[in-house]
């Protein structure tokens, strides 16, 4: 995904150094690559930022805090005990619920037998689990 963003920056780099127009720029990026890559509006904002004199490519950073030291507490505060609950997990890294539930979908818990397990097991994982239930 984000290789495919930075591709599409540097065609409208190359399209704005060609003088072509913002709207041209996206119609050809919409016969090469499909609908749904871009739209005319981002290219709009490219070529606003290009015009400027701005020719980084890269994304700018955002403040606030990364969804990832987000995702990494959970993750550990369930490496230490995964059975915690939701409310636990809350409770122990006072992230809102609303956001430690999301995360947990995003990483691929689920909830199985009152124990936070990743969603997408491999075939090994599924038959160590299948072992543990027999026993």
């Amino acid at each position: 995904m984000e290789s495919q963003k930075m591709h599409s920056r540097h065609v409208m780099l190359h399209c704005f150094k060609k003088d072509n127009s913002a709207k041209d720029t996206a119609d050809e990026i919409f016969t090469v690559y499909g609908n749904g890559t871009t739209t005319i509006r981002t290219v709009r904002n490219w070529f606003k930022k290009f015009r400027a004199g701005n020719f980084e490519l890269k994304d700018e950073d955002r403040s606030g805090r990364p969804a990832t030291t987000d995702t990494d507490i959970i993750k550990t505060v369930l490496t230490e005990n995964p059975r915690y609950s939701v409310r636990e997990i809350v409770d122990a890294t006072n992230i809102p619920k609303t956001t430690v539930h999301k995360h947990l979908i995003k990483i691929g818990y689920a909830n199985r037998y009152e124990v936070w397990v990743p969603h997408l097991l491999t075939e090994t994982e599924r038959i160590e689990l299948l072992e543990c239930e027999i026993k």
